[in-house]
């Protein structure tokens, strides 16, 4: 299964996050990815006492289809903090295009190869199965 996720999986969300649960909807298939828990920000990194403390808000990623329904990727950054502070810290990545909510990888293949934005991708999924 690891070596599935690795292949389909831009690497840098492949290399910071697990799946946790993949869901097929009736219009889209939805995986769940967690930060991993090794991950601490660097803000953390000379404090001897870290602990975890839930996690952000969820990102949405349209990725690449499978079986010709929308991916959607939820990925959830852990938020951090000292054990004596109630500062929260969490790390900060590059995943999408700015004004995109699509991976890098896959903006690239609609802008370059389909010449769709990602909503038009998306209305012309929908109604190529009507």
């Amino acid at each position: 299964m690891d070596k599935l996720l690795e292949s389909m999986l831009p690497a840098d969300i492949y290399l910071r996050f697990k799946m946790v649960s993949l869901a097929e909807r009736s219009n889209c298939f939805e995986m769940k990815l967690e930060e991993k828990s090794e991950l601490v920000p660097s803000e953390l990194s000379d404090i001897p006492s870290v602990v975890l403390d839930g996690f952000c808000n969820p990102l949405d990623l349209l990725h690449f289809s499978i079986k010709d329904k929308p991916l959607y990727l939820r990925l959830y950054r852990r938020r951090w903090k000292a054990s004596c502070s109630d500062i929260h810290y969490s790390n900060h990545y590059d995943l999408h295009p700015s004004g995109a909510k699509t991976t890098h990888e896959f903006a690239s293949f609609l802008k370059g190869e389909v010449g769709l934005t990602a909503d038009e991708y998306i209305g012309f999924l929908l109604n190529t199965k009507s």
